[in-house]
């Protein structure tokens, strides 16, 4: 995008000389606006509690995404591993993750330090800068001054949906958002026309920039193709503009055809190993237990630095249907008046004399038909009816709508600061100080530094534990992994002994329903004995035991395998979560029998 020049401090209508060095200021602005939010990063993950090494998200859906950023860094791509799913391999074809951006990113950090851990909050942090210029230069096209374009962009930033969504590492980079509302301005505006003949590198960048948009989610891109074909069709309906319309449409297909892209291993895969009906399973319903909610967006954040305003999030938490991943749909206090103020827009009469004005009308009109589409009861729930329920979490549009917020409450309050003729450089300076201090107050929470050192706590605890596995096994030994759990989509605790492996091959990883977990599934069955036979002969040299995910911390599950091999674990973690039995010395005739799982229950 074009760097446009500063106009001062940005206040519309200001009579103040021009800068002599404008673009040196417009580079000052946009490194103070790094520098920030960089910094507020930082402080959110934890400040002087952060160790970049241990993932910020270390347990449930985090360990997924963990488990994604290496085996990038240990293969060629995320589709295949070999160290997963021993000794069948772990395929994830029938588990599409298309966001082949974020992968390619975090591929090249985690090849460059080495390290997933560091990799994964790498990502995190550099999604707030990401965000703030997305947003930064998206509100400047809008109409938006330096000033308030400034101080919109570290709200943006500052949503409580991106600390809230770590374990979701990859929705924590949302720039895309204010990005697909400024190609949507350009199309409204009638200043993007991808039918008229321009030089081949222009033609090509708007392309290439359209595909590269569809490569950082799948969701992201669906609500962002749902505003290109509201900003064609509005300007067709008001203007009968069909340049507009037809290349709404086709900027709409070219963004499909990335996602398309982006799922065709998969597609191929299905077509020559036929559907697993145990993956990635969805049903037309989930579009109404995670869709978007209004009171969701308009409600504080929770765990609000506010006691009263805490409480009231928990009142609605506790006592209404349908709370779940939504819960992270808060817009703050500023994003709630901006929506009111796009509400407004929409019901009173249209001037359109500016271009802040053809801004304001057009947000207000994409909210409305994101949220007439996203919300519980909405059209989605006849898109996953009729076409497809692949797309189920539709509260994951509240970042467009949350900028489209910001961006108009930005607007009108610029133009408000012009009607009272406040226009001096300290008034504005501490107008936007204000702003900024109020909306840190209400979007973010002080980190949980205890939290923060339980997590590294247990992250090297886990790591001392695999590394002593590791010295005890040759390279290139395999572990098997009990209790038995599908993967993906259930409990991810196993992937520990992955995470922190080099050189060892682990049995958790094959995808459910195909040839590896079907084996595994009914290997759990059989008695222990019989277990420890079958597994040494399919080449394991081990046995990793997560205590914590059996009924009374695995005791009893620990007192089989002793009497089956005649011995203690070989190894136990300094946490007691999780043991280790070498079963390459024991005898072919073990020295016990246990029932089976099914007798167990049974008795």
């Amino acid at each position: 995008m074009k760097i446009e020049s500063s106009d001062s401090l940005g206040i519309p209508g200001a009579h103040r000389k021009a800068s002599r060095h404008p673009l040196l200021e417009t580079w000052a602005i946009v490194c103070a606006l790094i520098l920030i939010s960089i910094v507020s990063g930082w402080y959110l993950a934890g400040g002087t509690s952060l160790d970049l090494h241990v993932p910020l998200s270390y347990g449930e859906d985090g360990l997924l995404v963990e488990s994604f950023i290496k085996r990038v860094m240990d293969n060629s791509w995320i589709n295949v591993s070999q160290q997963m799913g021993a000794p069948f391999g772990s395929l994830l074809y029938d588990y599409p993750v298309p966001d082949s951006g974020s992968l390619l990113v975090l591929k090249l950090i985690g090849d460059i330090t080495q390290s997933a851990g560091i990799a994964f909050n790498v990502y995190f942090l550099a999604g707030f800068p990401l965000n703030a210029l997305a947003a930064y230069f998206a509100m400047r096209r809008l109409g938006a001054s330096c000033l308030f374009a400034f101080t919109g962009a570290l709200v943006f930033t500052w949503l409580p949906f991106h600390t809230m969504r770590i374990a979701h590492l990859f929705y924590t980079w949302y720039f895309v958002a204010p990005i697909f509302i400024w190609v949507a301005f350009r199309i409204y505006s009638e200043n993007l026309d991808l039918f008229r003949r321009a030089s081949p590198v222009k033609q090509c960048s708007s392309y290439l920039g359209l595909l590269a948009l569809s490569c950082f989610g799948v969701y992201y891109a669906f609500f962002g193709v749902l505003t290109l074909l509201t900003a064609g069709f509005l300007n067709f309906l008001q203007n009968g503009g069909k340049r507009a319309l037809a290349t709404s449409i086709l900027a709409s297909a070219i963004v499909s055809a990335g996602v398309v892209a982006n799922v065709a291993p998969n597609l191929l895969y299905r077509m020559h190993n036929g559907p697993n009906v145990e993956t990635a399973q969805r049903q037309a319903s989930e579009a109404e237990l995670y869709g978007l909610k209004l009171a969701q967006l308009v409600l504080p954040r929770p765990a609000h630095r506010s006691n009263a305003l805490a409480a009231l999030n928990n009142r609605y938490s506790s006592t209404f249907p349908l709370v779940n991943e939504n819960a992270t749909s808060s817009l703050g206090m500023i994003g709630t008046f901006g929506l009111l103020i796009q509400l407004i827009i929409l019901f009173i009469p249209r001037r359109e004399k500016s271009r802040e004005d053809k801004a304001m009308y057009l947000m207000a009109t994409i909210t409305f038909i994101l949220f007439l589409f996203c919300t519980v009861g909405g059209l989605s729930a006849v898109f996953n009816l009729l076409i497809t329920p692949m797309i189920r979490a539709w509260n994951r549009v509240s970042v467009f709508i949350g900028f489209s917020s910001i961006a108009a409450f930005m607007l009108l309050a610029q133009r408000f600061w012009v009607v009272i003729k406040l226009r001096g450089r300290v008034p504005a300076g501490v107008a936007a100080a204000l702003l900024l201090g109020f909306a840190f107050w209400d979007q973010t929470i002080t980190p949980c530094r205890n939290c923060l050192r339980a997590s590294q706590a247990s992250f090297q605890s886990d790591a001392n534990f695999v590394h002593s596995i590791e010295t005890i096994l040759p390279k290139g030994s395999a572990v098997y992994q009990l209790p038995y759990f599908p993967f993906p989509e259930n409990i991810y605790t196993q992937l520990k002994g992955y995470l922190h492996s080099n050189n060892l091959l682990w049995s958790f990883g094959g995808v459910r329903g195909r040839e590896g977990d079907l084996f595994f599934r009914a290997l759990a069955e059989q008695p222990v004995g019989e277990q420890i036979q079958i597994a040494r002969k399919a080449g394991f040299s081990g046995v990793y035991l997560d205590l914590a995910d059996y009924p009374n911390r695995g005791v009893a599950i620990l007192q089989e395998f002793s009497k089956a091999l005649g011995t203690g674990p070989t190894l136990t973690s300094k946490n007691g979560d999780t043991a280790f039995f070498d079963i390459r010395n024991t005898r072919d005739c073990l020295l016990y029998t246990s029932p089976s799982p099914r007798d167990r229950q049974k008795s």
